[in-house]
Formats: C-alpha cells, sequence, structure tokens
C-alpha cells in the first residue's frame, strides 16, 4: 500500500482577477467545479473545469429562509441527507460548509453513484467514506479563498482535498455540497449541489483528489 497522508487543510491560492473561469452566461447565477488529482510528488495526473449543473431544491429553500426571515416559532420544513424533514428558522446558520478534517458529515463530500442528478436529490447515491480502509479515502478539512471578481463575474471557492490510502484505486463518480442548518441543539445536513462526473474521476492508491466549487454571479 502506497501511504497518503491529508492535510490537515487543503493549500488554499487565491484566484486572481485574471484567472476567475468563465463559463457561465451573463445574467447566470451558478457554480464551477474544478477537479485535480496528483501524485505523491505533486504532479497533475488529471484536471478538469466545468460547470456545475446540479443545484437542488434544498438550495433555493434554504435561501427562502434566510430571505424571508422565517421565525423559530414557525420555521420551514426542509429534508436533510437522512430523508426527514426538518424544521429550519432563519437563525439557524443555514449554509454552513466548514467542516473539519476526517468529518464527511458536511462541506464537499463524494461518492461512486452514476445515476444523473435530479432537482429533488437530497443525498448523493453512494457516499466515500472518511478513512484508509479499501473503497475509502482521507476527508481534509474544507477551506475557503476570499470573493474576487472581474468586470463581469463575481466568486468565492471552497475546497477540499481527498487523499487515497486505502490500498487500490478509487472512481470518484459524484461530487455534492452538504451544509448545515440548526435549531435551538440540533444539528442537520442539508445537501445543496450534486453533480455526476461522466467517466469519473480516477484516484490511484498514494494519491490525492483535490475539489474546488466556485459559486459564481456573472452580468
Amino acid at each position: 500500500m502506497t501511504q497518503a497522508k491529508i492535510k490537515t487543510k487543503p493549500e488554499m491560492n487565491i484566484l486572481k482577477e485574471e484567472e476567475i473561469p468563465h463559463l457561465l452566461v451573463p445574467g447566470e447565477v451558478g457554480a464551477v467545479l474544478e477537479f485535480t488529482v496528483r501524485d505523491k510528488k505533486g504532479n497533475v495526473t488529471q484536471h478538469q473545469v466545468m460547470k456545475s449543473r446540479s443545484f437542488v431544491r434544498q438550495f433555493l429553500e434554504l435561501l427562502w429562509v434566510q430571505a424571508t426571515q422565517i421565525p423559530e416559532i414557525k420555521c420551514y420544513s426542509i429534508k436533510d441527507w437522512a430523508n426527514f424533514t426538518r424544521d429550519v428558522p432563519a437563525s439557524g446558520y443555514v449554509f454552513a460548509s466548514d467542516a473539519l478534517a476526517n468529518d464527511h458529515s458536511y462541506g464537499i463530500i463524494v461518492g461512486t453513484g452514476t445515476t444523473a442528478p435530479t432537482i429533488n436529490d437530497y443525498v448523493v447515491e453512494a457516499k466515500i467514506s472518511h478513512g484508509t480502509g479499501a473503497g475509502q479515502l482521507q476527508y481534509s478539512a474544507v477551506s475557503f479563498g476570499a470573493p474576487a471578481s472581474d468586470a463581469t463575474t463575481s466568486q468565492f471557492t471552497i475546497t477540499r482535498d481527498f487523499a487515497n490510502a486505502s490500498g487500490g484505486a478509487i472512481t470518484v463518480n459524484e461530487i455534492a455540497l452538504y451544509v448545515k442548518g440548526y435549531r435551538y441543539d440540533s444539528t442537520y445536513h442539508f445537501m445543496t449541489i450534486r453533480d455526476v462526473i461522466s467517466g469519473g474521476i480516477l484516484v490511484p492508491d498514494g494519491q490525492t483528489l483535490t475539489v474546488n466549487y466556485r459559486p459564481q454571479a456573472t452580468v
């Protein structure tokens, strides 16, 4: 087995104005998905930048809760990743995705499922768990790149590394973003984006996958 060690946090480089990817059309709000696979020496073995096509309904529902400032005495019911409807108020700190290393309950999540996304998806089809056993990847902490803008586009970056020390190659087919929501002393997790990658992303043993989600607004 080739050992791969996950960093506490992935290395975060703030994008310069000239580096901002432009895949969205004017007037569109969406996200750009970028993934890179590197070997243990840091050499890039696979890289792709693509338009994320799969915001799901929980994204808009959580946004609506914030926009309308739903109070705790009323709340709004939203389906979490466990297929339970959870009452979420505007005071619930929704959209938190700052997961620590080893925490695969929220933040950027990867899986092996290949079923095409639908607007009603609430969980990845087959999540890859954190660890070094067969079929597992080591999840780093989630890092954030500060907002950056050019003449037409504003964005920020959400990043997570996934190191493979499982002893065998793993193919990542789906990538998602889970966020937190609270009510009183209860914490819930909601999926807001799910993308399925055609052909998958091969992560050989000893190599590391880095995923960037870049939410964007364009004019």
